[in-house]
């Protein structure tokens, strides 16, 4: 019991020890940071501009990659998922986790690649808007985002089909809002409890990404009136975040 004890206030210590060791080292670096930034505050901001207009002339065309070689993408996993429940006899579960680990890869990547477009059409748009003289990308990039997004929609449709033939217990229509409420009810508490795991991997990832989020714009801002609003945002996102955790682990109680 002593050498327990001893052990468990040991680690305590260390906790402690750790703790003080990052703020430290994340004053430095951000001391550090914002000094060397201050002093090349033009080069920072000349940096910024050519980033700014590297990106505002290059999402327009990713955009056009994505939305062409995206569809035919999915279009290929769709395909090749109904390729293998087709060629499954119905009883091997081990081919059946295969086709599943495969649906949920490929459901993972178009939710990857509609985010990415989407993104970037917000990015297009304003430099459109605010940087370019030029006003032609406004026209076509609305219309390929809105068609890219609708295959990728109904591409994650038909795999959430898929996946209901295989498992019939399995509920809800991934077109329709309350889609994520009904799957959740109808998954089994080993699925559920896997899914919990991944969520609180993700808070938890999230909050660092966050912190270095700050940390980046607390920098900048000393070189480059980058305003308010990206502070506010990230407030309220990461404060949105964390209310929702605490309010949804209450609830479970």
């Amino acid at each position: 019991m002593w050498r327990t004890g001893m052990k468990k206030h040991k680690k305590e210590k260390k906790g402690y020890l750790e703790f003080i060791m990052i703020i430290l080292v994340s004053g430095l670096m951000g001391g550090v940071g914002t000094v060397i930034i201050g002093e090349h505050g033009g080069d920072v901001e000349k940096l910024g501009s050519i980033l700014e207009t590297f990106i505002g002339k290059g999402a327009f065309w990713f955009i056009v990659l994505m939305s062409i070689l995206g569809s035919i993408a999915n279009t290929y996993m769709v395909l090749t998922v109904r390729k293998k429940f087709r060629e499954w006899d119905g009883e091997d579960d081990e081919t059946a986790e295969q086709i599943e680990r495969y649906n949920n890869r490929c459901q993972g990547i178009i939710s990857c690649c509609s985010t990415m477009v989407m993104v970037l059409s917000g990015v297009n748009i304003v430099y459109g808007l605010h940087r370019s003289e030029s006003k032609a990308s406004l026209a076509v990039i609305p219309t390929l985002f809105v068609g890219y997004c609708l295959w990728s929609a109904f591409s994650e449709h038909i795999l959430v089909e898929q996946t209901k033939k295989m498992n019939p217990e399995k509920k809800g229509n991934a077109l329709s809002l309350h889609f994520n409420r009904d799957w959740d009810k109808s998954c089994d508490e080993q699925e559920k409890a896997r899914m919990y795991e991944a969520a609180y991997v993700v808070y938890r990832k999230s909050n660092w990404l966050y912190a270095g989020i700050y940390i980046v714009l607390l920098m900048c801002s000393v070189a480059v009136d980058i305003g308010v609003l990206p502070f506010l945002m990230l407030g309220i996102i990461w404060t949105y975040q964390i209310v929702l955790y605490i309010c949804n682990y209450e609830k479970r109680r």
